[in-house]
């Protein structure tokens, strides 16, 4: 927020545009292929057994650094009320903590996360609801402390150009960066077809969603004095003198962020099982307890994998929040590419095929959705921190492109053979 001023209202428009457009991408082809492994064997049947790898490794590495990033901002919120203890410590016993949750199982873990996903929703609601009495004046406290006015500081809708806006595009996907699960999501669904009702109300209702709690946090709290140090809607409330509320929102909060932790980990573990299954990750990641079936196989990486990047926090602590975003961001940019990529040449095989509400403008509109991820991508490499993120991820897909040389048996993966198959 403090890089775009009020833009960032645009800033989360322009992301729903840009996530219709792959969720209507991504719809289209898993309602034609309602396989296990979803785009990642897209990208086998249509783009190559090269892309289909690095599709689900870097999907993989993404869910590992949005886990991360999500337990270094837990460790954040928690430190509104202990601000002695370490970020490192915080951090590392939230992602044992998701980790534990996932061990319960596939069905235990459907209950909770749905539990956790209302309350993710119910506190941007609620903190709309607030901001919306406070404008009414109901806390006496907050009588003529509302308004853009003083939330723009003087200096307009860009208050750093408009470059402002685009610095803050990686921020902005990330917060849109969880569609993957509507491909996978069609296999599960008697009625595919509402896989485009639901693709559409979760894009929108993301979108105006978001734009309402951002408005509303401007109406609140002045863009130049948000903080990195806590999250902006309990920093609003405190502004407003309602620090009681502020608390019940910063574990609110707590409580939406280990949301997104348990769906990235049960997310990361079906597809590194997908991965190890076809051939193209070490086998003991599709190890599945048979009593509950718990992927203890896939969980043992993903630990692995957060310990490192959670090690970053010791690291690196003033700039690890922004690096672990801005490298799952770069690696979203790719996946979304690479989907966008998938669909056109679906496209071009499957004519008279239905195609999702979502992809409107096709394809026109695909290579224009597709040239604003390279333009953000390459734009946000002004800026020091995401260039951090960005050499981070390019070290990685070096490592991908080898491992895929040297260990890949070249074969067609199973699920992506039996797609054509049945197709045929």
């Amino acid at each position: 927020m403090r890089t775009a001023g009020p833009s960032v209202l645009l800033a989360f428009l322009i992301g729903g545009l840009i996530t219709s457009q792959v969720i209507g991408a991504l719809n289209t082809v898993a309602l034609d292929h309602p396989v296990e492994g979803a785009f990642k064997v897209y990208a086998d049947m249509y783009t190559g057994r090269f892309l289909g790898y690095m599709q689900g490794w870097t999907y993989y590495l993404t869910s590992i650094l949005t886990i991360s990033s999500e337990a270094v901002a837990s460790a954040i919120f928690v430190r509104v009320w202990l601000p002695s203890v370490p970020v490192w410590v915080f951090s590392s016993s939230f992602a044992a903590l998701i980790l534990l949750i996932n061990c319960f199982g596939v069905k235990n873990f459907g209950m909770v996360e749905s539990f956790m996903s209302v309350v993710k929703i119910a506190a941007l609601i609620g903190f709309i609801v607030v901001v919306a009495l406070m404008i009414f004046g109901v806390h006496p406290h907050t009588v003529g402390s509302v308004g853009f006015t003083t939330s723009s500081g003087g200096h307009g809708f860009f208050p750093h150009g408009v470059g402002g806006l685009f610095q803050s595009m990686l921020i902005v996907i990330f917060a849109y960066a969880g569609i993957g699960v509507f491909a996978t999501a069609a296999i599960e669904l008697k009625h595919p077809r509402k896989l485009d009702v639901g693709g559409m109300a979760t894009s929108l209702g993301l979108t105006v969603l978001y734009i309402l709690a951002i408005g509303s946090l401007l109406l609140v709290l002045p863009w130049s004095q948000a903080s990195t140090q806590i999250s902006p809607f309990v920093q609003a409330l405190q502004h407003a003198h309602m620090r009681t509320l502020a608390d019940i929102l910063n574990g609110v909060i707590l409580i939406a962020a280990f949301s997104v932790m348990a769906g990235a980990v049960f997310s990361s573990c079906q597809i590194l099982a997908s991965l190890g299954h076809s051939g193209e990750a070490p086998r003991f990641s599709t190890r599945t307890s048979k009593r509950r079936e718990i992927p203890y196989g896939a969980l043992v990486f993903t630990a692995i994998g957060l310990a490192i990047f959670i090690g970053l926090s010791y690291i690196l602590p003033s700039t690890v929040y922004n690096f672990l975003v801005s490298a799952s961001s770069f690696f979203t940019f790719f996946n979304w590419f690479i989907m966008l990529t998938t669909f056109l040449v679906w496209r071009r095989k499957n004519r008279n095929k239905h195609i999702s509400w979502l992809a409107f403008g096709h394809p026109v509109s695909t290579y224009l959705t597709m040239a604003a991820i390279v333009f953000l991508a390459f734009y946000a490499l002004t800026d020091r921190v995401d260039r951090l993120g960005f050499y981070v991820c390019v070290g990685m897909a070096i490592v991908i492109t080898a491992c895929y040389f040297f260990t890949r048996k070249f074969k067609t993966s199973p699920a992506a053979t039996n797609a054509l198959t049945d197709k045929e």
